[in-house]
Formats: C-alpha cells, sequence, structure tokens
C-alpha cells in the first residue's frame, strides 16, 4: 500500500449538519425505499459535477451549491420531501418531521454529494501525479460499473472513503484485479493506493 499526502487536498472543507442520534440512519432507508434521489428527479451528482467543472468553476461547496440551485430540479425538491416524509409515516419512524426530510435532502445534495466528487477528485489528481501520468474523471455511466476516473490511457481507477470501504454493509466492493483501489482521509488530507500491483501489471502491457 502506498500512502499520498497532497497539499491540495486543503481546498476541500467538510461542511456537516448536527443531527439527532441515528436519525440519518432512519432517513437514508427512507429515502431508499421511495427514490427520493431518483437522479431523472433530482439529477445526477456526477453529470450535473462535470458539467459544472467543464465550466472551470473551482469545486468549493459555495459554488456547487448555487450550480445545483441554478438548475431546475431545485423545483422538484418539495415533491421529493413529500415523498420521504410519507415513507417515513409508512414505516412509522417516530421524530422524523417533515422539516427533517427537506433538510436531509439537501444534506445529501450540498454536503455530501459535495464532499464525495471533490474527495474524488482530489484523490484521482493525487494518483495521477504520483504516477506523472496524465487523467479524466468518469462519466455517470462508468460511475456505474464502480470507476471515478482514469490514470494514463486506460487504468481505472475507483475511489471510496477509508472509513467505509472494508465495512461489511458496503457494497460494490472493488475487484482489485479490475480497478486501481484508491481510498482518502476525510479528516487527514491523505490517500491511499492499496493495489499498486495493479498498476504495475498495467504498465507491462
Amino acid at each position: 500500500m502506498i500512502e499520498i499526502t497532497g497539499k491540495h487536498f486543503n481546498k476541500i472543507h467538510r461542511y456537516r449538519r448536527v443531527w439527532p442520534k441515528y436519525s440519518t440512519q432512519k432517513l437514508n432507508i427512507a429515502a431508499a425505499n421511495c427514490k427520493a434521489f431518483d437522479k431523472e428527479i433530482v439529477g445526477s451528482a456526477k453529470d450535473l459535477w462535470l458539467e459544472m467543472r467543464s465550466l472551470k468553476i473551482r469545486g468549493t461547496f459555495e459554488n456547487w451549491c448555487s450550480f445545483y440551485k441554478s438548475k431546475p430540479y431545485i423545483q422538484n425538491i418539495p415533491q421529493q420531501t413529500d415523498k420521504l416524509f410519507a415513507m417515513i409515516q409508512k414505516m412509522e419512524i417516530g421524530g422524523v418531521t417533515r422539516d427533517m426530510c427537506e433538510d436531509y435532502i439537501w444534506e445529501v445534495l450540498e454536503n455530501k454529494t459535495h464532499m464525495g466528487m471533490a474527495r474524488e477528485e482530489m484523490a484521482i489528481e493525487a494518483v495521477a501525479n504520483y504516477y506523472k501520468l496524465p487523467y479524466r474523471f468518469s462519466t455517470a455511466e462508468e460511475e456505474t460499473q464502480g470507476i471515478e476516473g482514469w490514470i494514463g490511457d486506460d487504468i481505472p481507477v475507483q475511489v471510496k472513503p477509508e472509513d467505509s470501504v472494508f465495512k461489511a454493509h458496503v457494497h460494490n466492493h472493488p475487484d482489485r484485479n479490475k480497478v486501481l483501489l484508491v481510498t482518502y482521509e476525510s479528516k487527514n488530507f491523505k490517500c491511499y493506493i492499496h493495489n499498486p500491483d495493479f498498476y504495475q501489471q498495467k504498465a507491462k502491457q
């Protein structure tokens, strides 16, 4: 495993709301059940992020929020909030109000999306710089295949948070024979290449 520390990680800052204990876990399950984050309705985070970056807009939290709110998808937030709250009631989950449902939707669309997209971008950039190769970020379709970006001509990279990639409940575990697995630490501005031998094998081909 190779550890990389990049100064550019400092461009990213965590913006997190404070939630009552266990409330986001309940909201996450309810949101999945009612498809609160259907890409056709609230937009594809990956596509929107790539669009924003293609316009040379820096990937700050403030820029991301402003860019997302400039899109017509925000008109659908009230109906998605209603769907989420209806599912909360159907599941008989107590202690969660409609206002909390709306806050959670914005938490995901703004805070969590920015954290995920920005960290992926910075991790891919750090790895490409380490190997002194060009890079590009994946499309939304490639992301569904577990690829967050590419370095060189044909080396796919999968990026995951360090604190979740090896937990049993996390789906879509990486196939280290098919992707270069990179994880990042949110607090320490570090990332790790877990299978450098994959890069070495691809480089020899």
